[in-house]
Protein backbone atom coordinates (compact mmCIF):
# COMPACT_ATOMS: atom_id res chain seq x y z
CA UNK A 1 0.00 0.00 0.00
CA UNK A 2 2.72 2.47 0.92
CA UNK A 3 4.61 1.85 -2.42
CA UNK A 4 0.90 2.64 -3.88
CA UNK A 5 1.19 5.72 -2.74
CA UNK A 6 4.90 6.55 -3.63
CA UNK A 7 3.76 5.56 -6.80
CA UNK A 8 0.55 7.79 -7.05
CA UNK A 9 2.68 10.74 -5.76
CA UNK A 10 5.20 10.63 -7.79
CA UNK A 11 2.62 10.42 -11.15
CA UNK A 12 0.69 13.54 -9.21
CA UNK A 13 4.12 15.08 -9.15
CA UNK A 14 4.54 14.57 -12.80
CA UNK A 15 1.26 15.85 -14.42
CA UNK A 16 2.37 18.83 -11.92
CA UNK A 17 5.12 19.42 -14.03
CA UNK A 18 3.48 19.30 -16.93
CA UNK A 19 0.53 21.54 -15.70
CA UNK A 20 3.15 24.27 -14.54
CA UNK A 21 5.52 24.00 -18.01
CA UNK A 22 2.47 24.55 -19.86
CA UNK A 23 1.11 27.50 -17.66
CA UNK A 24 5.17 29.32 -17.45
CA UNK A 25 5.12 29.20 -21.06
CA UNK A 26 1.48 30.73 -21.85
CA UNK A 27 3.05 33.08 -19.57
CA UNK A 28 6.04 34.18 -21.16
CA UNK A 29 5.00 33.68 -24.87
CA UNK A 30 3.90 36.53 -25.64
CA UNK A 31 6.20 38.97 -23.65
CA UNK A 32 8.95 36.49 -25.05
CA UNK A 33 7.40 37.22 -28.67
CA UNK A 34 7.00 41.17 -28.50
CA UNK A 35 10.78 41.19 -27.06
CA UNK A 36 12.10 39.35 -29.94
CA UNK A 37 10.42 41.51 -32.40
CA UNK A 38 11.46 44.69 -30.54
CA UNK A 39 15.06 43.31 -30.45
CA UNK A 40 15.32 42.48 -33.94
CA UNK A 41 13.72 45.80 -35.49
CA UNK A 42 15.27 47.80 -33.36
CA UNK A 43 19.04 46.29 -34.03
CA UNK A 44 19.79 50.04 -36.68
CA UNK A 45 22.83 47.29 -38.07
CA UNK A 46 20.76 44.77 -38.99
CA UNK A 47 19.26 44.53 -42.43
CA UNK A 48 15.95 43.55 -43.26
CA UNK A 49 16.91 40.46 -44.92
CA UNK A 50 18.92 39.19 -41.79
CA UNK A 51 15.67 40.36 -40.00
CA UNK A 52 13.55 37.73 -42.04
CA UNK A 53 15.93 35.33 -41.87
CA UNK A 54 16.46 35.45 -38.41
CA UNK A 55 12.96 35.40 -37.40
CA UNK A 56 12.56 32.37 -39.70
CA UNK A 57 15.03 30.59 -37.86
CA UNK A 58 13.56 31.31 -34.52
CA UNK A 59 10.04 30.51 -35.62
CA UNK A 60 11.03 27.31 -37.21
CA UNK A 61 13.13 26.28 -33.98
CA UNK A 62 10.25 26.77 -32.08
CA UNK A 63 8.02 24.50 -34.59
CA UNK A 64 10.71 21.54 -34.38
CA UNK A 65 10.51 21.95 -30.32
CA UNK A 66 6.45 21.64 -30.74
CA UNK A 67 7.04 18.94 -33.47
CA UNK A 68 9.73 17.22 -30.85
CA UNK A 69 7.52 17.45 -27.85
CA UNK A 70 4.38 16.05 -29.87
CA UNK A 71 6.10 12.61 -30.94
CA UNK A 72 7.45 12.18 -27.29
CA UNK A 73 4.15 12.99 -25.61
CA UNK A 74 1.92 11.18 -28.18
CA UNK A 75 3.77 8.77 -30.16
CA UNK A 76 1.53 5.47 -29.02
CA UNK A 77 -1.23 7.23 -30.17
CA UNK A 78 0.43 7.85 -33.34
CA UNK A 79 1.77 4.58 -33.53
CA UNK A 80 -1.62 3.51 -33.51
CA UNK A 81 -3.75 6.22 -35.97
CA UNK A 82 -0.29 6.77 -38.45
CA UNK A 83 1.26 3.33 -39.00
CA UNK A 84 -0.61 0.36 -41.04
CA UNK A 85 -1.51 -2.47 -38.64
CA UNK A 86 -0.29 -5.03 -41.06
CA UNK A 87 3.36 -3.44 -40.18
CA UNK A 88 5.48 -2.67 -37.50
CA UNK A 89 6.93 0.24 -39.08
CA UNK A 90 9.45 2.90 -37.65
CA UNK A 91 8.00 3.74 -34.39
CA UNK A 92 7.09 7.21 -32.85
CA UNK A 93 7.82 8.31 -29.64
CA UNK A 94 12.02 9.32 -29.78
CA UNK A 95 12.05 12.74 -27.69
CA UNK A 96 14.96 13.67 -29.93
CA UNK A 97 12.81 13.03 -33.51
CA UNK A 98 10.41 15.06 -34.66
CA UNK A 99 6.60 13.69 -35.75
CA UNK A 100 8.04 14.59 -39.38
CA UNK A 101 10.95 12.84 -39.36
CA UNK A 102 9.00 9.21 -38.64
CA UNK A 103 6.38 9.99 -40.83
CA UNK A 104 9.45 10.50 -43.62
CA UNK A 105 10.84 6.99 -42.20
CA UNK A 106 7.57 5.43 -42.51
CA UNK A 107 6.52 6.92 -46.15
CA UNK A 108 10.11 5.48 -46.92
CA UNK A 109 9.27 2.18 -45.35
CA UNK A 110 5.82 1.91 -47.06
CA UNK A 111 3.83 1.32 -44.27
CA UNK A 112 2.08 4.86 -43.25
CA UNK A 113 -2.35 4.04 -42.64
CA UNK A 114 -4.49 6.37 -44.45
CA UNK A 115 -4.16 9.06 -41.62
CA UNK A 116 -0.21 8.49 -41.85
CA UNK A 117 -0.57 9.19 -45.86
CA UNK A 118 -2.66 12.23 -45.22
CA UNK A 119 -0.52 14.24 -42.97
CA UNK A 120 2.69 13.66 -45.13
CA UNK A 121 0.22 14.85 -47.97
CA UNK A 122 -0.68 18.10 -45.83
CA UNK A 123 2.76 18.59 -44.75
CA UNK A 124 3.80 18.20 -48.25
CA UNK A 125 1.51 21.17 -49.01
CA UNK A 126 3.35 23.70 -46.89
CA UNK A 127 6.77 22.73 -48.10
CA UNK A 128 7.68 20.29 -50.64
CA UNK A 129 8.95 16.78 -49.82
CA UNK A 130 8.63 18.09 -45.65
CA UNK A 131 9.05 14.26 -44.24
CA UNK A 132 11.27 13.33 -47.02
CA UNK A 133 13.83 16.16 -45.60
CA UNK A 134 13.23 15.63 -42.68
CA UNK A 135 14.05 11.80 -42.35
CA UNK A 136 17.09 12.82 -44.63
CA UNK A 137 17.95 15.20 -41.85
CA UNK A 138 17.88 12.75 -39.20
CA UNK A 139 19.99 10.59 -41.14
CA UNK A 140 22.50 12.98 -41.56
CA UNK A 141 22.57 14.17 -38.08
CA UNK A 142 23.10 10.68 -37.39
CA UNK A 143 26.22 10.19 -39.78
CA UNK A 144 27.85 13.04 -38.15
CA UNK A 145 27.24 12.00 -34.54
CA UNK A 146 29.10 8.97 -35.60
CA UNK A 147 31.82 10.41 -37.32
CA UNK A 148 32.71 12.75 -34.07
CA UNK A 149 32.44 9.15 -31.91
CA UNK A 150 34.39 7.54 -34.56
CA UNK A 151 37.26 10.43 -34.52
CA UNK A 152 37.06 10.35 -31.00
CA UNK A 153 38.38 7.05 -30.66
CA UNK A 154 41.07 7.58 -33.42
CA UNK A 155 42.47 10.71 -31.00
CA UNK A 156 42.05 9.07 -27.32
Amino acid sequence: MKEALGHIFRLLGSILLIVLALAGFAFITLPALAWKVYAVCTNERRKAREILSGAKVYFTAIAASFDQLGNAAFGGFFNWLMIDSRFYGYRFGDRDETVSEVLGWNEHLNTLSGHGQFWVRLLDKLEKDHCKKAFNSGILKARKKTRVYEDSILIN
